[in-house]
């Protein structure tokens, strides 16, 4: 995935709730989805716009990532967006979104290098550019990708698998992910420092699903799946094992990020590993306020835990 995605699904992972029903993806978006797809990646802008945590911490507030991405693309997701999609086949990502924005981006984005195909305009180069498909749905990735994407419109092609995924996640989620390849969401991450070890718990996986709910605090839920039983067990110790060291690292004037702690549960079924966690609203506020002063410590950890590396170290590879 290329580096322009990651505003977008930080946007995008900020956040499960305990109520079930089917996860209702806009059915324009979906027809979009590549049935090759490996990852996709969804925000439901309208809903996330309404919730507590993003009306005190995000709205009105300088964020200069998206604030990048909005004069880069000429679109501002935190307002021009009803709801958003990311997939990717593990070579190429493509973002598209709902909204009313075409004449907006459009004034924003006069003097931008213009590609033409079939009728429709690119805006941007080869490597990134925005096409308007009609005057409420854009799509943005590479060039070719978007091609690609324009060339399939209108032949008729089996849906992704990752759509019928989504649609077992709860209705009330704001923000999820579903992957069944996850090196491509491992490869995102970075190779050294505190979230290289979730690269390395995301490699050992053969799926992966998470999802959000924001609407009181964090409700969080995330699963995956293993080859083998014995690398469930694996997992579900190490991460055990990076709760259990955060806590020790905890400073003694941060009673909050304790009780943060608390709300995380991790439990194994066979091959499957299942990850909770809720933060009440008064705790989260407290999180986020220590974490925007510098003060919200990592946990300190050493780049692995025993019995914790990656499929090819395992093996006996370098």
């Amino acid at each position: 995935m290329r580096a322009w995605v990651l505003p977008l699904m930080i946007t995008a992972l900020g956040c499960s709730s305990a109520e079930r029903g089917a996860l209702r993806v806009d059915p324009a978006l979906a027809a979009l989805v590549p049935s090759d797809a490996v990852l996709l990646a969804g925000a439901r802008m309208d809903t996330l716009r309404a919730t507590p945590l993003y009306r005190k911490w995000v709205a009105g507030k300088p964020q200069p990532m998206l604030d990048r991405l909005a004069e880069r693309i000429g679109l501002d997701p935190r307002k021009d967006f009803r709801e958003l999609l990311i997939a990717s086949d593990g070579n190429q990502t493509l973002a598209v979104a709902r909204g009313n924005f075409a004449e907006r981006a459009a004034n924003n984005l006069k003097h931008t290098p213009r590609l033409t195909y079939k009728g429709y305009t690119l805006l941007g180069d080869e490597r990134a550019a925005l096409v308007f498909i009609n005057s409420s749905t854009a799509a943005a990735g590479p060039a070719p990708a978007l091609r690609a994407l324009l060339d399939g419109r209108n032949r008729r092609r089996a849906p992704s698998a990752l759509l019928a995924k989504a649609g077992t996640l709860p209705a009330s989620t704001q923000v999820w992910i579903v992957s069944s390849n996850t090196s491509t969401l491992a490869g995102e991450l970075p190779s050294s420092g505190n979230l290289a070890m979730l690269g390395k718990i995301l490699a050992m996986l053969d799926s992966f699903t998470a999802a959000a709910d924001l609407r009181a605090g964090l409700r969080l839920s995330a699963e995956g799946s293993s080859p083998k039983e014995a690398d469930a067990r694996t997992i579900c110790d190490a991460v055990r094992g990076l709760v259990g060291l955060a806590r020790l690292n905890t400073p003694d004037d941060a009673p909050e990020l304790l009780r943060a702690y608390d709300g995380i549960r991790v439990e194994q079924a066979q091959r499957a590993v299942r990850l909770k966690a809720e933060i009440a609203e008064d705790l989260l506020d407290a999180l986020l306020a220590r974490f925007q002063k510098g003060g919200l410590p990592g946990p300190g950890l050493k780049p692995r835990l025993p019995g914790l590396q990656p499929p090819e170290t395992r093996a006996g590879g370098k």
